[in-house]
């Protein structure tokens, strides 16, 4: 083998430079330094969670308060009652009450299956009424505690084309409510 001009030893030293360099680089130096990028953004996201749950543990007490609040008022949104034939009675008594109260009468009541989740009772209800009995019975539904919801009112005024003014009207309406239980657990 011959010997290397001077040219050659350069370029092959620089070759073998470039070679170091770059074992040096991705050998060494960028393990390194991606490391300790990747070791940042971990830190960066650790810090926001932990920010974060910080905010959500302050806020635990606020949570407490308003659902002890929730278990205090909850009787004002349901019927407590021990069972839900129970529930539906009392609530086919309200409806009794609440058309007597007006004024009006009761021609039927019935308890409908529930179409809503577990724990509601749903009852129908067949009244005659005049039209300012309708909006206070409605409005005493609205206002009044247990809450209920009223999921359908049909009015049938034949008798005012009979007569010519307003008169007593045939009126469905179709309550529901959900249902507690008083009894222990």
């Amino acid at each position: 083998m011959r010997p290397l001009q001077p040219r050659e030893r350069q370029m092959v030293a620089i070759g073998i430079l470039v070679a170091v360099v770059l074992i040096f680089w991705f050998g060494l130096i960028q393990p390194v330094i991606g490391g300790f990028i990747s070791r940042a953004g971990e830190r960066s996201e650790l810090l926001d969670t932990y920010k974060r749950n910080e905010r959500v543990l302050a806020g635990i007490s606020t949570w407490r308060a308003q659902a002890d609040q929730q278990n205090m008022t909850a009787t004002q949104y349901s019927i407590v009652a021990p069972t839900k034939v129970l529930a539906a009675e009392s609530l086919k008594q309200r409806l009794t009450r609440l058309a007597n109260t007006v004024g009006g009468s009761v021609q039927n009541m019935a308890e409908l299956p529930s179409e809503g989740p577990d724990g509601w009772v749903r009852v129908r209800a067949d009244m005659q009424l005049t039209m300012s009995q309708l909006y206070k019975s409605l409005n005493r539904l609205e206002n009044e505690a247990p809450y209920v919801v009223v999921g359908y009112v049909s009015v049938v005024a034949d008798r005012a084309v009979q007569t010519g003014h307003l008169a007593t009207m045939d009126v469905r309406v179709e309550v529901s409510a959900p249902v507690r239980s008083n009894q222990p657990p």
